[in-house]
């Protein structure tokens, strides 16, 4: 049960997680978590599954996933594997779920466990995936 919550919260934040706090509480421009004007400079294109392979973690987290979701990481692995971990501010305070299975990505976007595709592009060093309720800006762990 606690992968199937992890999967939606990094892969729809807003069905899982827009409802941890009222979107009055924290004002829509608030909610945008280390932007910056690097990365709104960066020029997206679709990424490749080569791009995606590695260790990331999270440099932005935007729209209504910024509102309960503090830091995500993933790794992605060439044979088509992945883990991922997100540090979650729920019910009970601040505290990490975690889960792993298999990775797809093509025209569609990038699926999670044969899941519902999310945008998927890449930037430079920078990935960014994109769903309905928010997105999340990784960069390879020890990037800048």
């Amino acid at each position: 049960m606690r992968s199937e919550i992890l999967r939606a919260a990094l892969l729809a934040p807003c069905v899982v997680l827009g409802g941890c706090y009222a979107s009055n509480v924290v004002a829509s421009a608030d909610r945008a978590v280390a932007s910056d004007a690097l990365l709104a400079a960066v020029a997206w294109q679709p990424a490749t599954g080569q791009q995606l392979v590695g260790f990331h973690e999270s440099r932005s987290i935007e729209g209504d996933a910024a509102l309960s979701l503090r830091k995500v990481y993933y790794v992605f692995v060439a044979d088509g594997r992945y883990t991922g971990a997100a540090l979650v501010d729920g019910e009970d305070g601040l505290g990490f779920q975690t889960l792993g299975g298999t990775w797809r990505l093509d025209a569609a976007g990038l699926s999670l466990d044969g899941g519902e595709p999310a945008r998927c592009e890449a930037g430079g060093a920078f990935l960014r995936i994109q769903v309905a309720g928010g997105t999340i800006v990784m960069q390879p762990v020890g990037g800048s």
